[in-house]
């Protein structure tokens, strides 16, 4: 494995050192930590939408009736002005 150095200022790299021994980590393991894994890296979308595909249902039918909120009939009137009406 190759190592890479990089240039800090004093304070930063006394500020790294601080918090990585407070969790009892070196400085380049608390930077580490810190990265997102290598795989969101690749495909950062498909990490993003992971657990959420397939969570609404547009395929089945709306229930026949909902219940009325002050919120609700604030958007349905809007969207009437629109010419869209609930069904």
């Amino acid at each position: 494995m190759h190592e890479h150095y990089i240039s800090l200022p004093e304070n930063v790299y006394s500020h790294l050192l601080a918090v990585a021994e407070t969790q009892g980590m070196t400085p380049a393991d608390w930077i580490a930590s810190q990265l997102p894994p290598n795989d969101d890296l690749q495909n950062p979308l498909t990490s993003s939408l992971s657990g959420l595909i397939g969570a609404i249902n547009s395929q089945g039918e709306p229930p026949p009736s909902y219940e009325k909120t002050a919120f609700g009939e604030a958007v349905a009137s809007k969207l009437a002005k629109q010419g869209i009406h609930r069904p």
